[in-house]
């Protein structure tokens, strides 16, 4: 009998929605016991956990939020590099922000061509299923987001769990 692969989970995510989006507070929880509250901009944030999930960049905005060294000692190479930038296009390619072109798998993949070297790497490793989970993930958190009343807890964890993905 084969057994399934462990889940890794890198750190829980708790976002608290405040009365406004500048009183959001959100805090990662660490498997040591550790955690720290983190700035977040939710509009904007939640679709980097997913599409950063689904396309396994570990290196984006949320890989390196919960792969952070603690406050304190900074190193040079702890600043935003490529992989932020292809996050960032592979976020923008899912969402559609300029309205270019269809919200297929294939217009993404256009989408992340036209975006660098990196981004376009990304699209010619990406199915049409991760496309679409990656879509319905955003659309999903962005529903619970909207529902949850001021003082509510927004939980997941990162990277998003393949059990969450699956009930998309």
């Amino acid at each position: 009998m084969t057994e399934a692969p462990a889940f890794s989970v890198v750190a829980d995510v708790a976002i608290v929605k405040g009365e406004t989006p500048a009183a959001d507070r959100t805090w990662l929880s660490f498997p040591d016991g550790t955690a720290r509250r983190e700035a977040v901009r939710v509009i904007s944030d939640l679709p980097h956990l997913v599409v950063e999930s689904v396309f396994g960049l570990d290196g984006g905005l949320w890989g390196t939020r919960a792969n952070r060294p603690p406050r304190g000692l900074r190193l040079v190479t702890d600043g935003p590099r490529d992989d932020h930038a292809v996050a960032k296009a592979a976020v923008n390619a899912v969402l559609n922000r300029w309205g270019d072109g269809p919200d297929t798998p294939s217009g993404v993949r256009a989408r992340l061509r036209r975006s660098g070297p990196g981004a376009a790497e990304l699209a010619g490793r990406l199915t049409d299923e991760q496309v679409r989970v990656a879509a319905a993930g955003v659309r999903r958190l962005y529903r619970d987001w909207a529902a949850l009343p001021v003082g509510g807890t927004l939980r997941a964890t990162w990277p998003l769990h393949d059990s969450w993905l699956h009930l998309l």
